[in-house]
């Protein structure tokens, strides 16, 4: 099947009349070879849509033989390319079996930027056309169609295409050094791709739910719910009356109809916090929701829902699929997008102090305190070398604490004593060191040799002869 694909806008109208010579009745002028023309509307439903019903009757009078339809896309924002995009994609990709023409001429210029964007980024085939007006043409009796020519790049197009607001918010709660800036930029490509969940990894403290919520603001879905669940804290039946929902007198104590995170959830994201130590009984019930889009409320009957998921784990769910304690299934539809957080200690020192530095100046703000603290050299040296086992929530807590109980300067001797504690009677000779790095490395990937050394940096034989060297099979 040949397909034209086209928004339209109102230079195809006049005095509330189809244009003659406005870009989709010129268009028609060449549809010779189509099937039929499928014609994509801003509006929420038809009903809302007088011009699209106008532009239905009048294709329809001049073109009795063409099969006209139009796709109603609900877009709140017509200048906004991630929403736009994030509408349109799903729509090429139910047509990838199709033979699609796109018309980039009618539209705002944000519309007209998607189409080139999922030309390029999708690689379903697609023809880029256009028309030039007959008054611009040099006989200018008739217009012109015109074959956009366009070389895919090897990198997506929305590597390339950002949409900058003049004023940029700044109360997203969180930091952003050059550390993670690859993965958040990462993150915002997720999500101007609507229909992938995302799997997030990191230590607990590393900021997984800071992550979740800038892929919500930077989505389609961004003026929709966001909720967010640890999924550790609660028992299955728990668990699944939180998630899901329950109807009066499903169990003991069920007083009254109850709706879940989910349904809270519908058209916006929904975190899934440590979902490495949900059960094999509510894996189950999560894998059902991602694969039939529904939910079933305890006592109740099943539910559609169009809700996004992002999940997040400290555990390695390789390793836990591996040993038989999570679902091979259920990980393949979780990490679709896999992002991978590193720890403060990994984020090296640079980073350590612009974070303290940003905490220094979010905290006298939020403890409303006179003065900025200064941290004297010796105090800061101690800060740049801690571990920080805890991640970015011990280092927040921590210049809070700070606040607490001094005034204007920091020195050394009020720093925690932890800061400064070494193991009692650590040999200082490299073998030693080495050890104890291959042992913390096996043990945060639960004894993952693959993933153990690529995070040291060495090839697997190497990693494998190390142990044996050290005992450590």
């Amino acid at each position: 099947m040949k397909t034209l694909l086209s928004w339209y806008d109102r230079s195809d109208f006049v005095e509330g009349k189809l244009n003659p010579e406005g870009p989709t009745m010129s268009f028609h002028a060449f549809f010779y070879k189509h099937d039929r023309h499928v014609i994509l509307s801003p509006k929420k439903r038809e009903e809302d849509d007088v011009m699209a019903l106008h532009m239905s009757a009048a294709l329809k009078k001049s073109f009795p033989d063409r099969k006209i339809e139009f796709v109603y896309l609900d877009i709140q924002d017509p200048i906004d390319h991630r929403e736009i995009q994030g509408k349109v994609n799903p729509v090429l990709a139910s047509m990838k079996e199709e033979e699609i023409d796109i018309f980039v001429s009618p539209g705002t210029p944000a519309m007209q930027v998607v189409w080139y964007l999922s030309h390029i980024s999708l690689n379903l085939g697609t023809t880029l056309y256009q028309t030039r007006p007959a008054r611009f043409t040099k006989k200018k009796d008739k217009p012109e169609l015109i074959k956009i020519q366009m070389d895919r790049s090897s990198l997506g197009m929305t590597a390339l295409f950002h949409q900058e607001e003049v004023k940029r918010s700044s109360n997203e709660g969180y930091f952003k050094t050059p550390a993670i800036e690859k993965i958040y930029d990462n993150a915002r490509k997720v999500a101007n791709t609507d229909e992938v969940t995302v799997l997030i990894l990191g230590e607990s403290g590393t900021g997984k739910e800071n992550l979740a919520k800038h892929i919500h603001q930077n989505s389609i879905r961004k003026d929709k719910p966001y909720i967010a669940i640890n999924c550790s804290a609660f028992s299955d039946s728990l668990l699944e009356s939180r998630l899901f929902g329950y109807k009066k007198g499903a169990f003991t104590g069920a007083d009254k109809d109850t709706v879940g995170l989910f349904e809270q959830a519908d058209e916006g994201t929904i975190f899934l916090d440590e979902i490495g130590d949900i059960s094999p009984y509510m894996q189950q019930s999560l894998l059902r929701v991602l694969q039939e889009k529904e939910i079933m409320p305890l006592g109740g009957k099943a539910k559609k829902v169009d809700v996004r998921v992002i999940a997040a784990t400290n555990q390695n769910l390789v390793k836990r699929c591996e040993d038989g304690r999570f679902r091979w299934d259920l990980y393949y539809r979780l990490s679709v997008v896999e992002l991978d957080l590193p720890t403060v200690l990994q984020r090296g020192k640079s980073d350590i102090k612009m974070m303290i530095e940003y905490f220094l100046g979010q905290k006298k703000k939020q403890l409303r305190k006179p003065k900025k603290l200064v941290i004297e050299k010796e105090a800061m040296d101690a800060l740049l070398n801690y571990t920080y086992p805890g991640n970015i929530r011990e280092l927040e807590n921590m210049i809070a604490r700070l606040y607490v109980f001094n005034d204007e300067r920091v020195t050394a001797d009020v720093l925690p004593k932890r800061i400064f504690q070494e193991p009692v009677d650590q040999p200082m000779n490299w073998e030693y060191v080495e050890k104890e790095h291959i042992q913390k490395v096996l043990k945060h990937f639960d004894g993952n040799k693959r993933q153990t050394a690529i995070a040291i940096g060495w090839a697997i034989n190497t990693l494998v002869s190390k142990m044996e060297k050290y005992g450590l099979g």
